[in-house]
């Protein structure tokens, strides 16, 4: 099982968790770490920000290793004001934020019996924006029964796909519908990085006990 987040401050606390921790792969368009949870070797890609960094790092991940399933996670922006920072949402398909429907990818269900006690909500659409978005755009898109939006997500899941492999999404919300956001430098916006934290920690939680889970579902 593959674990792919973008940025290191996603894949950090996760990584923080895994036992005998070793970095297999450190290059410019990626780093893969691997470790142990609950006897299970795991292996956790950082591919940087955005569709091309992503394209990169899962083309080499899928072209250099037998890969069967990938979970993307990491941070997410609301389209539901129903959801706040540290909620964890669980798509059934990715799209794009400037496409359509024709662009819509069915994703591969997770296991929903998940010992975690935050708040998760499975189902709907997460869409992948080329760039991070303020509270105006994410209302507009919330009208697809998108119910977040990253950078990654589509680019991973079509690239799975490709490779014929499973490929599923966990992300946590780090900024609400209406939370504006340094759109130009969000690392910036110290209120957004606050949150960051926050949410990224809770989703090494959920993607830690999910594991277990699937352990437990194994045996």
């Amino acid at each position: 099982m593959v674990l792919a987040a973008a940025l290191p401050i996603e894949s950090h606390f996760l990584i923080k968790r895994l036992s005998k921790v070793e970095k297999i792969v450190s290059k410019d368009i990626c780093s893969i770490s691997a470790g142990y949870a609950y006897g299970r070797r795991i292996f956790v890609l950082t591919s940087g920000p955005g569709g091309l960094n992503a394209a990169l790092a899962h083309e080499f991940l899928h072209t250099n290793f037998e890969v069967g399933q990938v979970i993307t996670f990491g941070l997410a922006g609301s389209l539901n004001e129903d959801l706040s920072v540290g909620d964890i949402v669980i798509p059934t398909a990715v799209g794009l934020a400037e496409g359509g429907e024709d662009d819509d990818l069915p994703l591969d269900p997770i296991n929903r019996r998940v010992a975690y006690g935050g708040n998760v909500t499975f189902g709907g659409l997460a869409l992948q924006s080329s760039q991070p978005l303020g509270p105006e755009r994410k209302r507009a898109l919330g009208g697809r029964r998108a119910i977040c939006v990253d950078m990654e997500s589509h680019t991973a899941a079509t690239i799975a796909k490709k490779h014929g492999a499973c490929h599923s999404v966990v992300r946590v919300i780090s900024d609400e519908m209406d939370t504006p956001l340094n759109l130009t430098n969000p690392k910036a916006d110290t209120m957004f990085m606050a949150a960051a934290r926050v949410a990224v920690e809770r989703n090494a939680e959920f993607l830690y006990a999910m594991l277990a889970g699937e352990m437990n579902r194994a045996v």
